[in-house]
């Protein structure tokens, strides 16, 4: 079975429609439908069941497309990454980074290319732990900016700096306050399993109380919204609110403090090139630099 007998069947159940589908793979529907046909044959089971009017999956059917969509990513995902090194000698670098970072990281990224102008970059989000271990270990990214430290006997984890986390509420309020605390406050916190929720459950559970959460969202970006809504008030990291200078609302620290501490990390047993390992050095560079 080819991996174009695949993206066939994945294009008909994402229409829903052989007719829909042969338009825009660009083939006539009764080659669609006899490529259907061949597949159903070799497997030993139906995939669609075909009405005059529509047409449905089968439970088997299903099971075949999550692994058929699985398989034509990696294939998709593997032809990229050995089409970047026949085009380049300098292969892009790809970083994975947390959202309270993309100010920074820009800064240094920029200056890096401007002494490497043929040097390409892929950006991504990771904020799972777990997520961003597999894929440095699976050789998927070099790099990965994380909260914590990612504690993996093949992967290094180097810390960048640390920073407290600030409550963020409407300009006119809290204004002669230096600190407060949030035991009580309505709080707009990210969802779990994010390393920020747990830092803010496990303050909580230290404090023995229970937080008040009025609202849980995935970015700090969204949280900023409702607060400038008045639904309650967000935690975030400082660095954050320095980089993203948010009209109209104040970042307060909270009493007592949450702090956490930024880490770059990489696979031990990658070997990077010289353009890689110079980003690695800007990275520790720029927080040497800031502490001092």
């Amino acid at each position: 079975m080819k991996i174009l007998q695949l993206e066939y069947f994945i294009e008909i159940v994402n229409q829903n429609s052989f007719t829909k589908a042969a338009r825009t793979l660009h083939i006539s529907q009764p080659s669609l439908t006899a490529t259907i046909k061949k597949m159903e044959a070799q497997l030993g089971y139906p995939l669609l069941k075909r009405t005059t009017k529509d047409i449905s999956i089968t439970e088997k059917g299903i099971q075949f497309y999550k692994h058929a969509k699985t398989l034509v990513h990696q294939y998709h995902q593997t032809m990229e990454q050995l089409y970047d090194l026949k085009l380049s000698q300098t292969p892009k670098i790809k970083l994975s980074i947390i959202e309270s970072t993309a100010h920074w990281i820009s800064t240094v990224i920029k200056a890096h290319n401007l002494e490497n102008p043929d040097q390409h970059y892929q950006i991504t989000e990771i904020l799972d732990l777990n997520t961003l271990t597999q894929k440095l270990l699976d050789f998927e990214i070099h790099f990965g900016i994380s909260n914590d430290k990612i504690k993996h006997e093949g992967i290094t984890s180097i810390p960048l700096y640390n920073e407290d986390y600030v409550v963020l509420t409407p300009k006119d309020e809290y204004q002669n306050h230096t600190s407060v605390s949030i035991k009580h406050l309505p709080l707009i916190v990210p969802i779990k399993p994010y390393q920020v929720r747990m830092h803010i459950d496990d303050y909580f559970t230290h404090l023995q109380a229970r937080p008040n959460i009025v609202m849980e969202v995935e970015r700090f970006e969204v949280a900023t919204n409702f607060v400038h809504q008045r639904m309650g008030y967000a935690v975030i990291p400082r660095i954050y609110y320095q980089s993203f200078k948010t009209n109209h609302l104040n970042a307060i620290q909270i009493r007592p403090k949450i702090e956490r501490t930024i880490y770059i990390n990489f696979a031990k047993k990658r070997q990077f090139s010289p353009q890689m390992t110079a980003l690695l050095d800007q990275i520790q560079h720029f927080w040497r630099f800031k502490k001092h």
